[in-house]
């Protein structure tokens, strides 16, 4: 479950450079998050900070490419399936280009010709396709192991599970081990690839809580709009100041 911080992280890395004073999400359980917070913070200063600094300190970089490539390709039916229940055809399309070149061309992902050849990669998980049925956004959370989360992306978590074809590969052990193991790349890749970004939400922030909670919500909102920004379509975030 620990994969999920470092998702949330990578959530975080996308906007870092953002303002992290206005969205200021629905956040009645602040009282347990914050607790929440401090451990998942620990967590990181503990384990997850030194094993990727490790990494990307003592791993060629050409392993590391290959393994960023393996993550990236991995998320591809996840992202396949929830274009397709979202109804947008053409990232649909591009998903399930992707998908084809970079299993045959590239080796089954470690090579990413696709990009090579132009075809768009994006990022679709079930939170945002709930958010595209009207599903609202709900509480904001943080949960111990789980990281920065809303209702409605916990409910897609584990309707991402559920979904993704990649979850019955294998079956019973099979499955479980190609989970453990792509959930431990997708750790240390994506913790030591923003790395810096990670860092000044976590560690230069005077509050790194509200910093998280707001960077958390921007990009969920920018993601589920797909990079369009308009403020009246902001689902469920308002300015609520500081809790």
């Amino acid at each position: 479950m620990a994969s999920v911080i470092a998702l949330s992280f990578l959530a975080l890395s996308g906007c870092a450079q953002q303002s992290t004073t206005v969205e200021n999400g629905y956040d009645p359980a602040q009282y347990l998050n914050r607790p929440f917070h401090a451990f998942n913070k620990g967590l990181d200063t503990a384990i997850i900070r030194p094993v990727s600094k490790g990494y990307g300190a003592v791993v060629p970089a050409t392993i590391k490419h290959v393994v960023n490539n393996e993550v990236r390709f991995l998320s591809l039916p996840k992202t396949l399936v929830n274009s397709a229940l979202q109804g947008n055809v053409e990232r649909t399309g591009d998903t399930a280009a992707r998908i084809v070149v970079n299993a045959t061309l590239g080796g089954l992902g470690a090579l990413d010709p696709a990009t090579e050849m132009n075809i768009p990669e994006h990022d679709e998980d079930f939170g945002q396709t709930l958010a595209v049925w009207g599903v609202n956004q709900g509480p904001y959370y943080e949960l111990p192991l789980l990281g920065p989360s809303s209702s409605r992306d916990f409910a897609g978590t584990i309707g991402d599970f559920i979904i993704n074809p990649l979850s019955y590969v294998g079956g019973g052990t099979g499955s479980t081990l190609l989970g453990v193991g792509r959930r431990v790349a997708t750790i240390v890749d994506t913790r030591s690839t923003f790395s810096d970004a990670i860092d000044e939400a976590l560690y230069k922030s005077p509050d790194s809580y509200a910093t998280v909670r707001n960077l958390y919500l921007q990009r969920r909102n920018n993601a589920i709009l797909n990079g369009n920004i308009d403020v009246d379509a902001r689902p469920d975030i308002y300015e609520a100041g500081e809790f």
